[in-house]
């Protein structure tokens, strides 16, 4: 695993130990096809929840998004993400998703939610109006699933589209 662009090109990325499928990282391919969509969008503030290593994280800071903040509550990805950020100018928060206050974050110019994968659908349902709060409103929203998962339209978003990269599915929401 490593970084594909920007000013941390190529650097090598701590991640769970071979077999470990409590982390999921994002592949190099999809994190690619991610920061090209992207590309639409203005940036700014980027916030990657349910972080694991930090891969995307450190992808939009190495490409320039700022400031990034990681959010991971469990192991190993906690620690993945500390080794992986140290010194890379992210804020690294540990804390568990849904425990977190409404006012935790504001006018983030990208969300990234990668929660595991058999979770997302309900993760989605409870927290799209505090996501909604946390976004700025010309903002995204990616939610990383796996490719047959369908998520229900929330109040307050869009589904700009979705697209899918090997076992992924990633869904764009926008504020309504």
């Amino acid at each position: 695993m490593r970084i594909i662009a920007g000013t941390l090109k190529g650097r090598r990325l701590m991640a769970p130990p071979p077999g470990d499928l409590r982390v999921r990282p994002t592949s190099d391919r999809a994190r690619e096809a991610l920061f090209s969509i992207l590309q639409r969008w203005p940036s700014g503030p980027f916030l990657d929840l349910c972080a694991g290593t930090g891969a995307v994280g450190l992808e939009a800071h190495s490409r320039g998004y700022g400031p990034v903040t990681c959010v991971e509550a469990a192991e190993p990805g906690w620690s993945c993400l500390v080794r992986n950020t140290a010194q890379a100018g992210i804020k690294a928060v540990r804390a568990d998703l849904n425990r977190l206050p409404e006012d935790a974050f504001r006018g983030q110019a990208v969300v990234f939610l990668d929660p595991p994968y058999h979770q997302a659908g309900a993760l989605w349902s409870r927290m799209a109006a505090r996501l909604r709060l946390w976004i700025h409103p010309k903002g995204i929203l990616v939610l990383e699933t796996d490719r047959q998962t369908e998520l229900e339209l929330q109040a307050g978003w869009t589904l700009a589209e979705t697209r899918e990269y090997g076992a992924a599915r990633f869904h764009l929401w926008t504020p309504a």
